[in-house]
């Protein structure tokens, strides 16, 4: 059943683009010099009228200084990987009966462990988490309204032991002349594939041999923009809700609804700055996962500084906390917290290019250790 669910969702972001025709150039009038509302003030520079509809219930509005928004970056975490977990993003809408489509992949390095005794012979070992993870995420969106758009996330997901581990052993080394921890990992074995522990009775948990690829749950959402303001000094607010189905394969599969929803915000704080933040929460339908217990509800907060520094590129700065994941391994800290540094390019006829870095902050036990993150994107 689950197979047949992972074929039938695979479709769904294809049937989407197959239905994005766009009307005939001549049929399309060009973006206003502002957002068109009835409540203009006088005051204001008139904008040029639309006169035709495009797009059915959609006349064409865009922002006319848009910023290019944070990057919509995932907690990967070997343990949240199967989870829905809420992203960085914008308040704001695409134009009105734009399409977007985005491809992006992440990869990171995760270590977290929790024992007493030598790293390789513990006389307790509470935890350990130890691999690395990627996720290739395939995303469809369209502008229905002015207010309403639509999207479609369809993840392509892997873990398992990588290469990764050297490599960070010789940077957190470096690091420690600045004050950097490596979190003992010199002491465990490189380029392996670990995730097991105890419970508080003292049950044994372990994902050790639930590693390789698979498609992740499917994920749609609906944005709403609550305001559609004047002047990009304005405060822009908007409210997204996600779902979760139920498509994972192999060792992704969760049999788990995941419900998240989230009010975010941006408001300009000069002509090239931009501040973003949200706050919202998710909710898992099943709760248990070969051994592990999640906590049902979970708090996710973000924010994030954009600055504009040409008139094609930003510099963006997103940190992001989550409450607790994990319920049941011993000892395992209760908050996600990471900072992402990125870098966003407009390439020119609708593309748009991003990438970056991921680092924990606390607690190193229980978040990645380093993440590295590239998307490109196109809007029609």
């Amino acid at each position: 059943m689950g197979r047949r669910l992972a074929f039938f969702w695979l479709a769904v972001p294809l049937w989407i683009a197959a239905g994005a025709r766009r009307a005939p150039a001549e049929d399309l009038p060009a973006p206003p010099a502002a957002w068109i509302r009835s409540e203009t003030p006088a005051a204001a520079a008139p904008a040029p009228p639309l006169e035709r509809r495009a797009w059915g219930p959609c006349l064409l509005r865009c922002d006319p200084c848009p910023a290019r928004g944070p990057v919509e970056v995932r907690d990967e975490w070997l343990l949240a990987q199967p989870r829905l977990t809420l992203p960085a993003v914008a308040p704001d809408p695409l134009c009105c009966g734009e399409w977007e489509y985005r491809v992006a992949t992440n990869r990171g390095n995760d270590f977290g462990w929790r024992q007493s005794g030598p790293a390789e012979a513990p006389i307790d070992r509470r935890f350990l988490i130890d691999g690395e993870h990627q996720t290739t995420e395939f995303v469809v969106r369209h502008q229905v309204t002015p207010r309403w758009g639509l999207q479609v996330r369809l993840p392509v997901q892997w873990r398992g032991a990588g290469f990764m581990d050297g490599s960070i052993d010789w940077f957190h080394e470096l690091g420690e002349t600045i004050g950097l921890r490596d979190n003992g990992r010199p002491l465990f074995r490189n380029d392996r594939f670990r995730v097991e522990g105890r419970d508080d009775a003292f049950n044994a948990i372990s994902w050790s041999d639930e590693h390789g690829v698979g498609l992740g749950n499917v994920e749609v959402a609906a944005h709403f923009a609550l305001r559609q303001p004047l002047r990009r000094s304005d405060w822009r607010v908007a409210v997204v809700g996600r779902v979760g189905v139920p498509t994972g394969t192999g060792p992704f599969e969760t049999g788990s609804v995941d419900l998240g929803a989230q009010v975010v915000a941006a408001r300009q704080l000069a002509p090239a700055w931009d501040l973003y933040g949200g706050v919202g929460g998710t909710w898992f339908s099943d709760t248990t996962t070969d051994g592990l217990e999640y906590e049902a509800w979970r708090a996710h907060a973000f924010l994030a500084l954009e600055w504009r520094f040409t008139t094609a590129w930003s510099l963006l700065v997103q940190t992001d906390v989550a409450s607790r994941l994990v319920r049941n391994l011993a000892e395992y800290p209760a908050e996600q917290w990471y900072v992402h540094l990125a870098l966003r390019a407009d390439l020119g006829a609708g593309w748009q290019l991003e990438g970056g870095f991921t680092e924990n902050i606390s607690d190193q036990q229980s978040t990645v250790d380093f993440g590295a993150f590239l998307g490109l994107s196109l809007r029609r």
